[in-house]
């Protein structure tokens, strides 16, 4: 376990990592499931929020009682992004399933850090992954070893969920290391599962939905994505700079996703490689180019409602290389020739970005990267950019270092806006979470 990963969990007093504490040295990036109990989770996100070692960027509150946060912080001479997940209990689909009281029974130190006993990892183990309907080859080895370890104890714990036919052949299938069930199987078991625990507690969803509803609508009006464009001209190097800072930080995120200048367009486009000649299309005429706008403003607010909106809620990270904002400073490039002063008008209806990010770079230096723009025209163009980045707030960057320079910049542009929204947000939502005046 790397020491920033392990820093996560040796501060948090009475949190227990329910399973993979094994390997976490081996992992990329990984996160650690971890349960305790009200007042000890809130102890513990209270450090996190208050601690300079390391940075919150993220918190997704997947279920009402679980939090996953997003930690970037040092490890040795390099930097990490890691995961927490803390559970006050265990909840999925619609119920509860298990209580933190449970999962801490027979909790023991490992290394330093507090973890699961084995039974509590295998009947965690069994839930999450029929419930998920997913069984990963390494974690099915791993309940392997627990089924042998635990013996006749996994048959019962498998018989509380699963009945008693279901627990035998399942658990001795699993300690012959031959459990790898299809997709099918463990939907059946799924729905097992779901009614067993029906039929033993009839109010559990009720329990469930009556603290899950307020969350669903918390995250409606605070998605978690993140819009991200890049603006700036020919040759500061957009497309390389946002191919290289997503990986970086995807793991702040579900998922990923790109578009260019509008966030959806009414009709394909054929990708035709780089511009090389940005202005030898004449441009339209006034009564053409105000249509080109109207167009664009229908575009820019159907792909707002229809993916990017719905991209945040599910914690998208959104880049975009080039915005509409790039037609207010190279309108030829657009072939618009309406008057400015009604593009400055759609500029401003036109839904926005979290973050602008203009890529700045000399004249000279953008001449020579893209000669087919004229050196006055290049300096023009720099001009009206900066211009641009002070009426939209926009961070500015220095293009003309080397790409992993200007990666980091940009990586730590985006951070520590997350870092301010995370706080931000939860400090709402936990007020007593404020670092002390005293």
């Amino acid at each position: 376990m790397s020491e920033f990963a392990k820093s996560l969990v040796l501060a948090s007093d009475g949190l227990c990592v329910l399973h993979g504490w094994h390997d976490l040295a081996e992992r990329r990036f990984g996160d650690i499931d971890v349960v305790g109990n009200h007042v000890c989770c809130m102890g513990h996100l209270r450090r996190l929020v208050n601690d300079d070692g390391c940075r919150l960027v993220q918190c997704l509150v997947h279920e009402a009682t679980c939090f996953y946060f997003v930690l970037w912080g040092k490890s040795g001479a390099t930097y990490e992004m890691r995961a927490l997940d803390v559970a006050l209990d265990y909840r999925r689909d619609g119920r509860v399933w298990l209580t933190a009281e449970e999962m801490l029974e027979g909790a023991r130190e490992w290394n330093g850090i507090q973890v699961a006993a084995p039974r509590v990892e295998f009947e965690y183990l069994l839930l999450k992954k029929i419930l998920k309907e997913e069984l990963p080859t390494r974690t099915a080895i791993r309940m392997a070893e627990l089924a042998r370890e635990l013996g006749e104890e996994a048959e019962r714990i498998a018989e509380r969920w699963l009945g008693a036919r279901e627990a035998r052949h399942n658990v001795l299938a699993l300690r012959e290391g031959r459990w790898q069930p299809s997709r099918g199987e463990l939907a059946r078991l799924k729905r097992v599962l779901k009614r067993r625990r029906f039929a033993e507690d009839p109010l559990n969803p009720l329990r469930y939905w009556t603290s899950e509803i307020p969350r669903v609508f918390r995250r409606l009006r605070e998605p978690t994505g993140l819009v991200v464009a890049v603006l700036g001209p020919d040759g500061s190097g957009k497309t390389s700079v946002r191919d290289a800072v997503e990986p970086r930080l995807a793991p702040a995120f579900r998922r990923t996703g790109r578009e260019h200048f509008l966030p959806w367009r009414l009709r394909s486009r054929r990708d035709t490689g780089p511009v090389t000649d940005p202005h030898g299309a004449a441009p339209r005429g006034a009564m053409s180019s105000t249509l080109k706008l109207a167009y664009y403003l229908a575009e820019a607010w159907l792909g707002y409602a229809l993916r990017v909106w719905p991209a945040k809620v599910r914690t998208t990270l959104v880049l975009f290389d080039r915005y509409y904002h790039d037609l207010l400073v190279d309108p030829r490039r657009y072939r618009y020739g309406g008057p400015l002063w009604l593009a400055r008008l759609v500029g401003r209806l036109i839904p926005k970005p979290d973050i602008f990010i203009l890529l700045d770079l000399p004249a000279e230096v953008a001449h020579a990267r893209k000669p087919e723009v004229e050196l006055e025209e290049a300096r023009r163009l720099r001009q009206r950019y900066l211009e641009l980045a002070r009426e939209l707030g926009a961070h500015v960057v220095d293009a003309s270092r080397p790409l992993d320079e200007v990666v980091r910049e940009v990586e730590e542009i985006v951070l520590t806006y997350m870092e301010r929204r995370t706080r931000a947000r939860l400090t709402r939502l936990f007020p007593d979470l404020r670092r002390s005046d005293g």
